[in-house]
């Protein structure tokens, strides 16, 4: 009878379960160990704590440029001022005019012109001033025209215009103009308050208004046609009242009759584009 045959051994289900279990955990363990290691930022259970991740850099950035101080693009005028604002010429002598011209920008010593016009016709043309004046620290500069041409009789009464010119060195150049009025002197002469006779307490106004003589032959001459405006304040007090109105004959006289007697009278002229206004206080005192 033969041997048996012997087959190797088996083991149990069981315990090849039980044994791939452990060794199925100890590689786990393994595995995991070797990823914490290539990932330092998994964070170990139970610590409460969590290592930096790699900061993730941007490539540099240059830094902005400082900006530059606004550079003007090209001359500039920024006011233009005249004095006297409203010159008045007499029959003799003139009026000398001062303009000042606020500019920046400008190239040389001549920057900077000025010419002085009687309406839209041009008069004459003044040549800059030799030395401006800085005005302040963003470059303005004063220029101060003095014209050697005085103003006078015989230049025509009216609007009048100061055009400024600036120019940098690349021949830009920027214009501004100033307007003022010339005018000529009047006069109120012989303005006398007397008592009108049977009118009580009324008194009677009267004098003339002249003008520079528009003909050039007399110094004053009559003006005729305009509007005169009297004014009353009592003595001792300080606000003048308007009570009446009268107008020149062809002679340039006038005369009203008022119901005020003690006191100050004032005729004033408010004058016109071309005359300039006057005015005369003359003071009453009633007689009893």
């Amino acid at each position: 009878m033969s041997a048996p045959c012997r087959y190797p051994r088996v083991p149990s289900l069981q315990a090849m379960t039980l044994r791939g279990l452990i060794t199925s955990s100890a590689l786990g363990l393994a595995a995991l160990t070797v990823l914490a290691e290539a990932f330092p930022s998994v964070a170990a259970p139970g610590t409460g704590t969590r290592e930096a991740r790699p900061a993730i850099t941007a490539p540099p950035v240059a830094p902005p440029a400082l900006a530059s101080p606004p550079v003007p693009d090209g001359p500039a005028i920024r006011s233009v001022k005249v004095r006297p604002r409203s010159p008045v010429v007499g029959p003799r002598g003139g009026t000398r005019l001062v303009v000042e011209v606020v500019a920046r920008g400008v190239a040389g010593p001549k920057g900077v012109t000025l010419r002085v016009e009687p309406g839209g016709r041009r008069a004459r043309a003044h040549a800059a001033a030799p030395a401006p004046v800085p005005a302040d620290a963003s470059g303005w500069e004063v220029w101060r025209f003095d014209p050697p041409v005085r103003l006078t009789r015989w230049y025509p009464a009216g609007r009048w215009r100061a055009v400024a010119t600036a120019k940098d060195a690349s021949g830009r150049r920027a214009t501004a103009s100033a307007s003022f009025l010339l005018r000529k002197a009047t006069v109120l002469t012989g303005v006398r308050v007397a008592r009108a006779r049977k009118r009580g307490r009324a008194v009677r106004v009267a004098g003339t208004l002249m003008r520079v003589d528009p003909t050039g032959r007399f110094d004053y001459w009559f003006f005729p046609r305009q509007r005169l405006t009297l004014q009353f304040r009592r003595h001792g007090g300080r606000a003048w009242k308007s009570v009446a109105r009268t107008r020149t004959n062809r002679d340039g006289q006038f005369a009203r009759r008022v119901g005020r007697s003690h006191g100050t009278w004032r005729v004033v002229y408010a004058g016109t584009r071309h005359y300039a206004g006057v005015s005369r206080t003359v003071r009453h005192r009633a007689h009893k």
